[in-house]
């Protein structure tokens, strides 16, 4: 399978998981709090967050492994590519033994540490369930999520991730709507993950014949890890700040808030992902092996990019909060419907996932050792302001904090990538934020006031695709025109297609 097949299998099941799990997704937390409270809720958000920093012991032999592979890959030299991923998988076994004590302590301390008002020995099983699963699929599941990613296979993931998601959900769904108790809900996430991880492991052991993970594992290979960690360790501080302090000096029904605003946008920003990953194999292996043809790629890809990313959270932002009115309506035990919060989320996000294009270069090039105290800068900037905001004003604190250190972080990227890796001016990349900010600005200004008589979802969803095509074709035109040969690289491309296709056809 050549890499434009790869590419668009990535892209399109890639967003057919999104919608899936978006629909599937909105439902779940709205019935938790009709049925359990706000405060459950809050409770399951702040513990998967916690999980996320259990999960730091895979840190920095994920991407080092990733960066390490993109070269054996793409010149077929699966000898070299079994000696990393044999590394890569006795690092995950040695540190899974670490990953289940974390898991158990966690579950024991987590109740006596945070005020809540379900029983002791249900918060255990809470906990235990879903770590359970985490722990299970690191042993067995990391290092394959490695290699079908650099083989620009992800899709098989994100296929066997869909089905789970629809499984767990559907059931999940049935259960709440039948009463039971949160225990057994949680329970069928943990069921349905074990047949992901056996089915994952089925199909690299019958596509991969080549894969030896007995083979003399190359740890030389994997020496980025321990610079890697480093923003590791400071991604997850900075990505789960909020929910932490927001549990500590708030209470669990704003981290509810917090954590509904966060899921919405955090959709958004899995669809960009999914667009990333569609052609992140193809670049990674261009940059280790054909230096020309990764600048003329990246050009029209920056283009794009920023021009979807963009887009999409100027449709959140329009279309989120009549949403969040008609979602919450009924939920009296805190307010969830606050205007400035999706302000605040979408310009938290807009600099976190526009800079996407820049923070890949510097993957791609293993530049993690000369950009580590750049990123440590950035999470004591979030921490500092966060912590300090917190205790005044609450969630606004927390956004302010974020996007604090995002504005140091995001313009240090975009320079050191240009200046220190591509050698050349970072204008032409500043020049697509500033269109396609100015855009924004304007979409947003003018589609408002058609947005403010939203009563019901029919009424949503009417007019959610009108302001969707409205926004998609308008960046699309302004980014083609501020950046033509863009715009003809992709044409030249697309008739050279439809050129083959008639020849064959």
């Amino acid at each position: 399978m050549n890499n434009r097949k790869k590419s668009l299998k990535i892209f399109l099941f890639g967003i057919l998981s999104q919608v899936v799990t978006l629909l599937l997704g909105i439902v779940i937390p709205r019935l938790v709090i009709v049925s359990y409270g706000s405060e459950v809720n809050g409770l399951l958000s702040s513990i998967r967050q916690i999980f996320v920093y259990v999960a730091l012991l895979e840190a920095g032999i994920g991407t080092a492994a990733l960066q390490a592979m993109y070269a054996p890959i793409a010149g077929n030299d699966y000898k070299r590519a079994s000696q990393i991923m044999s590394a890569t998988d006795r690092y995950f076994k040695r540190t899974g033994i670490l990953y289940g004590i974390a898991v158990a302590a966690l579950a024991f301390l987590y109740p006596v540490v945070v005020r809540v008002e379900l029983n002791y020995w249900t918060v255990v099983a809470i906990i235990l369930l879903q770590g359970t699963s985490g722990v299970i699929k690191y042993f067995f599941q990391g290092k394959i999520t490695i290699l079908l990613r650099v083989d620009g296979k992800s899709y098989i993931t994100t296929n066997a991730t869909t089905i789970v998601n629809v499984a767990t959900h559907v059931v999940q769904i049935i259960l709440l709507l039948s009463g039971f108790d949160v225990l057994t809900v949680q329970s069928v996430y943990f069921v349905i993950n074990l047949a992901q991880m056996i089915y994952l492991m089925r199909y690299v052991k019958k596509n991969y014949t080549w894969l030896d993970l007995h083979a003399e594992p190359d740890f030389t290979a994997l020496k980025q890890s321990k610079y890697v960690i480093i923003h590791q360790i400071s991604g997850l501080i900075f990505n789960n700040t909020d929910v932490i302090l927001l549990t500590a000096f708030c209470d669990l029904k704003v981290v509810s808030v917090y954590s509904l605003y966060s899921m919405i946008f955090g959709c958004v920003a899995n669809v960009i992902d999914t667009v990333c990953s569609s052609v992140e194999f193809i670049l990674g292996q261009a940059f280790n092996s054909d230096r020309k043809r990764f600048l003329q790629l990246q050009e029209v890809y920056e283009t794009y990019y920023l021009g979807v990313s963009f887009s999409l959270f100027t449709i959140t932002l329009l279309l989120f909060p009549p949403f969040i009115r008609l979602y919450t309506s009924g939920i009296k035990d805190i307010n969830y419907v606050d205007p400035w919060l999706a302000y605040l989320f979408t310009a938290l996000y807009v600099l976190m996932y526009a800079r996407r294009t820049s923070s890949q270069i510097i993957n791609f090039s293993g530049h993690f050792k000369q950009t580590q105290w750049r990123s440590v800068l950035e999470s004591a900037i979030n921490l500092s302001v966060s912590i300090f905001l917190v205790t005044r004003i609450g969630i606004y604190g927390v956004l302010i904090g974020t996007i604090a250190a995002l504005l140091y972080r995001t313009n240090d990227v975009i320079l050191y990538t240009n200046k220190k890796i591509l050698n050349r001016s970072p204008w032409r990349t500043y020049r697509r934020w500033i269109t396609n900010l100015a855009v924004m600005v304007l979409l947003v200004f003018w589609l408002n006031r058609y947005l403010s008589g939203i009563k019901s979802y029919v009424a949503w969803v009417l007019n959610a695709a009108w302001v969707a095509a409205v926004c998609l074709v308008i960046f699309f035109l302004a980014d083609s025109l501020f950046d033509y040969g863009s715009f003809c690289f992709i044409v030249r491309r697309v008739k050279g297609e439809l050129a083959s296709r008639w020849k064959r056809g």
